[in-house]
């Protein structure tokens, strides 16, 4: 079989009037390069049923001379200007029934209000309802079930909520399964790696302009921007290209490079019997949280200390007063003491502290908005600190702090390993 030609639908009045942002149909483009297949559209359509109609039967007979997937997103929801299921029977000629699974958990959330399932208006009903006859794709976040209606020979359209949360979730857990079953995946062989701290323009200049007549032939790239990294992503038929590629990366960013950062840090201390503990100041917990995303990761974390003010410092990490005055709270001083005081208070074989400025206040010459110092005790004792000056807003200050933090864990590890 062919690889499908997919395309991505992106339904919603909020969307073609500007009101709202389509990042479902970037996400998901990203996800499936990743796994190793291309979309070759994107669509935007309004709220109204006829042009969704009309599209979608483009589409259907498009399928009768290849393999097509359509990934929709949006039209499930319980409001009137909801329309995909309506235009998806439409199309296909069939009636709707009501997932009783997704009707089971309506009425609960519903009894947990206090009311009835009398009490649940027809529209919201509706959320529940697929197509005769079809794939369905259960919805753990929301209540609107996915589903995969076919439209041709290996060709199919799937239709899921506009939510990103719900979406996300059920693209990744319900439909990639799916989608690894039926289509092929160009035989492509794939190789990613993570760079920290660069940006993706100075990646391509320096890496992928220079070695492109030499490197690059036969293999398509491509890069994803994140907070703190990037992740660059090489696919291509022939393995060999695809290392010589990997080889050059590492030899030219051997400092700044990784594999999965998150991945990495949660298997190995885990493995490794390894426990960790943090302290934070200007990202008010989002270390914590980053360490804590995976199940299991009650096995290595210990808990950690909120020092979002001076006192706090003082009290929990004990770190001097004289020291946070001379040095100020954002400092190497108070970074190296902050990890010292967790360690004292937990024993925790990694201990990481984060202080910094996240803004839009706070900064000054010496120390603009950004700056931020992050300490790392490790298991033979040795403290290190690090100090950089993130750019962005608050929120991309705080999320590069905590992912550079995972990553000098990672390194760390993966010394350990060595």
């Amino acid at each position: 079989m062919e690889a499908p030609f997919i395309v991505i639908i992106a339904s919603g009045s909020e969307i073609t009037a500007g009101r709202s942002l389509d990042t479902n149909s970037g996400w998901m483009a990203n996800e499936l390069f990743e796994l190793g297949w291309k979309v070759k559209k994107f669509i935007t359509l309004p709220d109204d049923p006829d042009l969704i109609l009309l599209e979608l039967q483009t589409l259907k007979r498009l399928a009768e001379t290849r393999p097509v997937l359509v990934l929709m997103t949006g039209g499930l929801g319980p409001t009137e200007d909801d329309y995909t299921l309506e235009t998806v029977l439409k199309l296909s000629g069939k009636k709707s029934y009501s997932v009783e699974k997704a009707k089971i958990r309506l009425t609960r959330i519903y009894e947990s209000r206090g009311k009835q399932y009398s009490d649940i208006l027809p529209t919201v009903i509706r959320q529940t309802h697929v197509p005769e006859d079809t794939k369905t794709l259960d919805n753990s976040v929301g209540i609107a079930v996915g589903f995969v209606e076919p439209i041709g020979v290996d060709s199919y359209l799937v239709c899921m909520p506009g939510v990103p949360s719900e979406m996300k979730e059920m693209f990744t857990r319900r439909l990639v399964p799916e989608l690894k079953r039926i289509y092929p995946r160009e035989n492509l062989v794939q190789k990613t790696k993570w760079l920290w701290n660069i940006g993706e323009s100075l990646y391509q200049k320096d890496f992928v302009e220079t070695h492109r007549d030499r490197l690059f032939q036969d293999v398509e790239w491509g890069v994803t921007a994140n907070r703190g990294y990037i992740k660059c992503i090489f696919q291509s038929t022939d393995s060999k290209k695809l290392e010589a590629i990997i080889s050059e990366l590492e030899t030219q960013y051997s400092k700044i490079i990784s594999d999965d950062v998150f991945s990495f840090v949660h298997e190995e201390l885990l493995s490794k019997n390894l426990t960790i503990a943090v302290g934070e100041s200007c990202t008010g917990g989002l270390l914590g949280k980053k360490l804590t995303d995976s199940p299991g990761s009650s096995s290595y974390f210990i808990g950690g200390f909120l020092t979002y003010s001076n006192e706090m410092k003082e009290a929990l990490l004990s770190v001097p007063g004289e020291m946070i005055e001379s040095f100020g709270a954002v400092s190497k001083e108070v970074a190296s003491a902050m990890v010292e005081g967790i360690y004292q208070k937990t024993n925790a074989r990694y201990c990481i502290s984060i202080t910094g400025i996240a803004g839009p206040g706070g900064g000054s010459d010496e120390k603009p908005v950004g700056t931020v110092w992050i300490g790392l005790k490790t298991p033979d004792g040795s403290i290190e600190t690090h100090s950089y000056i993130f750019p962005g807003n608050r929120e991309s200050i705080r999320e590069n702090a905590s992912n550079t933090a995972l990553f000098l864990l990672y390194q760390s590890l993966k010394q350990r390993k060595i």
